[in-house]
């Protein structure tokens, strides 16, 4: 094995369960989940010292500290149901994605309810900008909510 993260392979090893690799650490130092993280690192290192509140234990808790649950950068790991409890605070939020999906939702079904290639078509070149637009906003909005990745329950 080679590469950034290959020494810290046997690290992990003999304190399995204490730590977690992330592989994005090595990635690109472009990549906007590399800053994020290394802000988020310094945020917990600080809650931690200042208040006494652990973030993505590992491990058992210290005696004293609180447990603040689990949490990512946008992009990286997974969606959390914490997560997606926060965003239901916010009824634009959920107004938004609803209408957008609701607007998708309605284009492809336009697109099923023909077998004919040529309305298909005609559907197409009246729709097809309106699908793609609402199609890449709704993946822009998840994905800036922090809601791309696996579920985690």
């Amino acid at each position: 094995i080679t590469g950034p993260m290959a020494p810290y392979i046997e690290l992990e090893k003999h304190h399995s369960g204490k730590m977690e690799l992330l592989p994005h650490a090595a990635a690109d130092t472009e990549h906007i989940s590399r800053v994020e993280g290394a802000k988020q690192a310094v945020d917990q290192i600080f809650s931690a010292i200042r208040f006494k509140k652990v973030i993505n234990l590992k491990g058992d808790l210290p005696e004293g500290y609180t447990d603040e649950g689990a949490t990512t950068v946008d992009g990286v790991g997974k969606v959390t149901p914490n997560r997606l409890f926060e965003l239901l605070m916010d009824d634009n939020f959920l107004k938004n994605m609803r209408k957008i999906a609701e607007e998708v939702n309605a284009i492809w079904g336009e697109l099923e309810s023909t077998q004919n290639p040529d309305r298909r078509k005609e559907l197409i070149e009246r729709y097809g900008s309106k699908l793609i637009l609402a199609s890449n906003t709704y993946a822009s909005s998840m994905e800036s909510a922090g809601l791309k990745g696996p579920y985690s329950e």
